[in-house]
């Protein structure tokens, strides 16, 4: 990913701190690479059932399922991909969460096996760095996928 991508996850990271933002990156049929900025709906979850959604938007995302499939229909039918998913993590570090994994599984198997998970780590509204997570077949977990592109002066 290049330095205009990081810089507009950077912003919305910053634009949505203390809540986590969270968004997918699409590539076009030429290559070119497109930040979704989605809504994080985690706090109306909380509100409508706090027993069932124990967390807030501080310490949680979910992106509406509607908007997803949105965004990935329109991708394919221009003939692109869905390459990653982001959100962030608030006064904290980048990493991938247990319920990062258990979000991107699905009946024990990678939702999208493919795509690469972006963690950006904004510490009293500040974005302090970024870490990238895959799939990995033959341990059959989410490893840290080199960042190429990244370059933390973006922040």
């Amino acid at each position: 990913m290049d330095r205009a991508v990081w810089k507009k996850i950077h912003e919305h990271a910053r634009r949505d701190y203390p809540a986590e933002c969270c968004g997918i990156v699409a590539e076009a049929s030429d290559g070119a690479l497109r930040v979704h900025p989605c809504e994080n709906i985690q706090d109306r979850l909380h509100a409508r059932n706090p027993e069932e959604h124990p967390r807030t938007s501080k310490n949680a995302y979910r992106m509406d399922d509607l908007e997803v499939h949105r965004i990935f229909s329109a991708t394919e039918k221009e003939g692109g991909r869905v390459v990653a998913f982001y959100h962030s993590h608030i006064d904290c570090g980048a990493y991938f969460s247990e319920e990062d994994r258990q979000a991107a599984m699905f009946m024990d198997q990678p939702a999208f096996p493919n795509v690469v998970y972006l963690v950006v780590s904004v510490v009293e509204g500040d974005v302090r760095g970024a870490a990238g997570f895959a799939w990995d077949e033959r341990t059959r977990t989410f490893a840290e996928a080199a960042l190429e592109g990244y370059d933390p002066s973006t922040q």
